[in-house]
C-alpha cells in the first residue's frame, strides 16, 4: 500500500510556528534558499517551497509564542474527507475537519508515539 493509494494526489508541508512572519520568511529565503509561494499567503501563514524537490514545502504559522518541537508535518490532499476516511478505515483516530479560513480545511491525527500529523485541503482556486 502506498500513500497515493491512501490519499490520492498529495504534497507535503511541514508547519513551523514563528513569532514574526516577515522576519522568518526572509530567514528561510536568505539562509536556506527557499522560495515563497505567495498564492498561499494569509495573515497568519506563509509557505515556502524547497527548490528541486517537487510537492514539498515548509509552512510558517504565526503564533504568539513558540514551543520548541511543535512543528507539524502535513499531507496536502485534494480530497480531505476521502483521505481522512481512508485513515479511519485503517484504525487511525483522526480529528474532525476544521475550516481555518481562506478556504483551507485541516484534520489532525497522531502516530503511535503521539507525534502530531496533519491533513490539509486547499481551496479549489
Amino acid at each position: 500500500m502506498t500513500l497515493k493509494n491512501t490519499f490520492g494526489e498529495y504534497s507535503f508541508v511541514s508547519k513551523v510556528d514563528v513569532t514574526n512572519l516577515e522576519a522568518s520568511v526572509e530567514w528561510y529565503k536568505s539562509k536556506l534558499g527557499l522560495i515563497p509561494e505567495e498564492k498561499y499567503d494569509t495573515p497568519s501563514w506563509r509557505q515556502l517551497s524547497i527548490p528541486d524537490i517537487g510537492n514539498l514545502a515548509i509552512g510558517l504559522n504565526l503564533t504568539n509564542s513558540v514551543e520548541p518541537g511543535s512543528a507539524v508535518s502535513t499531507f496536502v490532499v485534494n480530497n480531505l474527507a476521502a483521505a481522512r476516511q481512508s485513515l479511519i478505515e485503517k484504525g487511525v483516530e483522526v480529528g474532525p475537519i476544521t475550516d481555518v479560513g481562506h478556504g483551507v480545511q485541516l484534520s489532525v491525527f497522531k502516530d503511535v508515539d503521539g507525534n502530531l500529523l496533519g491533513l490539509r485541503q486547499n481551496p479549489q482556486s
